[in-house]
């Protein structure tokens, strides 16, 4: 299969809005990736600037689209920051070999 490049499936907007929505309201706001409270009400991007909100709530497949995942199902779902998210990609848990490999991206505090 080398070199073979696997079709990823298109999400249906209205069923992704809908499982989105639904995983938003039924798991804990708490991000899976750094372990820290995720602001659900958070606008995805600034309303001001239009700059995209790094600690607004993203639903993340737990097995990614491009590793055959299931689209919509609630099991495969979970919460994130966009910025851990981003930082992620389409990597699953098993691919950090150590914890030491994956870095917080969200500073634990500030640098008073």
């Amino acid at each position: 299969m080398d070199g073979v490049i696997p079709v990823v499936p298109k999400l249906n907007n209205t069923e992704w809005r809908l499982a989105r929505k639904r995983a938003i309201a039924s798991l804990d706001p708490i991000c899976v990736l750094c372990d820290k409270y995720i602001d659900v009400q958070l606008p995805r991007k600034n309303p001001e600037t239009g700059a995209w909100n790094d600690l607004a709530v993203e639903v993340d497949h737990k097995v990614p689209r491009s590793r055959g995942g299931a689209l919509y199902d609630i099991d495969n779902l979970q919460l994130s920051h966009s910025v851990c998210n981003r930082k992620k990609g389409a990597r699953m848990a098993e691919d950090y070999g150590t914890q030491e490999e994956y870095q917080n991206p969200v500073p634990l505090s500030n640098a008073w």
